[in-house]
């Protein structure tokens, strides 16, 4: 349906044992083709320069979180789990402002990656996810009260919203 659509042709052949074989035959374009347009910018959100580590065991998230942030300027450095961090905090020569990571993952927690990346990157700030709600993380004494949170999922103008009052003001 596709082809002829196109002023195109197609055909197919079939034989036991060895398979098939689908043709598609599609008229040459004279005219140039168009670039794909990107994406807007997410309009009236806070963008930045910073460089942001974010660290998620869910490729998705940590994928989606990256994407956001680089859209918006940021420099992004991403890991999978709290010792992949350690090793890419390690390699990085410049400064990373933001540790965006989330609270339970295998192995290191975002805890303990954050107590062990602070002592080697003094001024680096926090920003812990969670698919949990804040009162669940707080009362479970993962985190305390008033650290800073975003909880998953997030919307991306709430993710560079969150990030920029994290960078401006710690909290």
């Amino acid at each position: 349906a596709s082809s002829s659509r196109a002023a195109g042709t197609s055909g197919s052949n079939s034989e036991p044992g060895q398979g098939s074989t689908f043709k598609i035959y599609l008229p040459r374009v004279e005219k140039p083709v168009r670039p794909v347009p990107q994406p807007p910018a997410i309009a009236g959100v806070p963008r930045g320069t910073e460089t942001v580590l974010v660290v998620e065991d869910a490729e998705a998230v940590r994928e989606f979180a990256a994407r956001v942030l680089r859209s918006l300027g940021y420099t992004v450095l991403t890991a999978a789990s709290g010792a992949e961090a350690l090793r890419v905090a390690e390699g990085h020569a410049g400064p990373i402002h933001l540790l965006l990571t989330d609270v339970v993952m295998p192995g290191m927690n975002g805890q303990a990656l954050w107590e062990d990346l602070a002592e080697r990157r003094p001024g680096m700030k926090v920003l812990y996810m969670s698919g949990y709600t804040e009162n669940v993380i707080v009362l479970q004494g993962v985190l305390k009260a008033g650290t800073p949170y975003i909880q998953k999922p997030f919307a991306p103008g709430d993710l560079a919203r969150r990030v920029r009052q994290v960078l401006d003001t710690g909290l």
